[in-house]
């Protein structure tokens, strides 16, 4: 899942991909807290979203007994100064199907900015004067319906975090469940059972 930071009069892909971390609010940086644990790749043993330590040394991370999630923020990569498009932070965030926007500028957010087949469905926040957060959702038309954010909805900064990753999750479940020979996780797990015991089976009767 990618996660954008939008400074105030950002609209420009290649301006947003170069933002790094002494740019971002104490704000977006609270609400990044509240996703997952920070963790270091260098010691991080679960899951990575394939980010390279060289890339993105640390990464928010979240995981249950069923599921692990990696972000893929783009000011936690490093910023390469003479490679104007960044071109290792756009692998992987044109390559999410999902993406967190938090947007600090003055006009509503395009969901066209990062440039991508992928992208399927955006979740976008601003910051408001009152200390309340609005939501949009933004979805190509294949993708049904998710929840629980919906689309022009106001939260508080204590559900923030958690609302937005339920989305994303959510979301991002029903992307895949969209794709060709998808399976869910319950059939995987059943062929998995079926290829072990085919693997260690013992042709052999026991009295």
């Amino acid at each position: 899942i990618g996660l954008i930071y939008v400074q105030k009069g950002q609209e420009d892909e290649k301006v947003i991909l170069r933002n790094d971390q002494s740019v971002v609010s104490d704000l977006y940086e609270e609400f990044v807290q509240g996703l997952g644990t920070i963790v270091d790749l260098e010691k991080h043993l679960g899951y990575n979203g394939l980010l390279e330590k060289d890339l993105s040394p640390t990464i928010p991370y979240y995981a249950t007994s069923t599921l692990e999630l990696a972000f893929h923020e783009v000011v936690r990569m490093k910023t390469v100064d003479k490679d104007l498009l960044q071109i290792r932070k756009k692998r992987h965030v044109g390559n999410d199907q999902i993406h967190i926007i938090w947007s600090e500028h003055f006009r509503d957010y395009n969901p066209t900015t990062i440039q991508s087949q992928f992208n399927d469905a955006h979740i976008i926040i601003y910051p408001l004067p009152n200390g309340l957060f609005r939501l949009q959702i933004a979805k190509k038309e294949s993708v049904p319906h998710f929840g629980p954010l919906i689309h022009n909805m106001v939260i508080s900064k204590r559900l923030l975090p958690l609302l937005v990753r339920q989305t994303a999750i959510n979301a991002h479940k029903l992307v895949r469940s969209q794709q060709e020979n998808y399976k869910g996780p319950y059939h995987v797990r059943k062929d998995s059972i079926i290829e072990i015991i085919k693997k260690f089976k013992l042709e052999k009767d026991y009295y």
